[in-house]
């Protein structure tokens, strides 16, 4: 017996971030939900990663090793198809212009750690909703 659940689209969300703690939290918040989450520990293997993979939406960390989100977020938004794909910015920087900063280079939305998880969903399920 087929239920609707099972044929039910299960939205992608990319989680770029660079601590291991931090990154296994996102994904086991968004997974009981009923996301797909692909995972990166930086910008490059990030945009490695979209080589292949579509995504729905990406959470990125801006303070990282490597290529940072602010970089990651301007590479992302230049590809083709990545315009629309809403990225939140998550990151411990919990200045008010560190928000608009995010903002002028590409992320939609800020979130600031630490976050409670009913924070983080209510974020990705208001811009998955909207951007449907």
């Amino acid at each position: 017996m087929n239920t609707s659940k099972q044929n039910a689209y299960q939205p992608t969300i990319m989680v770029i971030e660079n601590e291991v703690s931090n990154r296994l939290l996102i994904e086991r918040v968004l997974s009981t939900r009923g996301y797909r989450c692909i995972s990166a520990s930086n910008g490059r293997d990030a945009l490695e990663m979209l080589d292949r993979e579509r995504v729905d939406l990406v959470l990125t960390d801006l303070s990282m090793p490597v290529l940072d989100g602010y970089q990651t977020t301007q590479l992302i938004r230049a590809r083709p198809g990545m315009q629309q794909v809403p990225i939140v910015a998550v990151t411990a920087f919990a200045l008010n212009d560190e928000g608009e900063a995010a903002r002028q280079i590409g992320c939609t939305e800020y979130l600031t750690k630490p976050f409670k998880p009913r924070q983080l969903l209510e974020v990705v399920e208001r811009l998955l909703h909207r951007s449907a």
